[in-house]
């Protein structure tokens, strides 16, 4: 098996973001690609991009696997990774208010 890191410049000390993030709590799975799957805390999400906590180590440059409330499953870049949190870059742009409204229905079917 080969296992590769791509990792960004983010040399020029900006704000990578293009897009911006809403706030967003759910319960996910991710997995670095060739590992096992991990919990994690969706945190923030937007259409290009993520953050959540979990207890895994992943390093910058990894790729992963996060299941999402609504879409099922995209592949993302970790950007950074620092004290349980981690940020990543989705493949390709995602839809966020599908991940939100997936978010609301499980509070809503919770609740009742």
């Amino acid at each position: 098996m080969i296992t590769a890191r791509i990792v960004p410049d983010l040399s020029a000390g900006r704000d990578a973001r293009r897009d911006a993030r809403v706030d967003a709590t759910a319960e996910v799975g991710l997995r670095e690609l060739g590992s096992n799957g991990v919990d994690a805390q969706l945190i923030n999400i937007s259409s290009l991009g993520f953050m959540a906590k979990t207890d895994a180590e992943i390093a910058p440059g990894s790729r992963v696997w996060l299941t999402l409330p609504g879409i099922s499953r995209v592949n993302a870049l970790v950007v950074w990774a620092k004290g349980g949190k981690l940020g990543g870059e989705f493949a390709a742009p995602i839809d966020p208010l599908k991940v939100l409204q997936a978010i609301g229905n499980r509070s809503h079917n919770r609740r009742n």
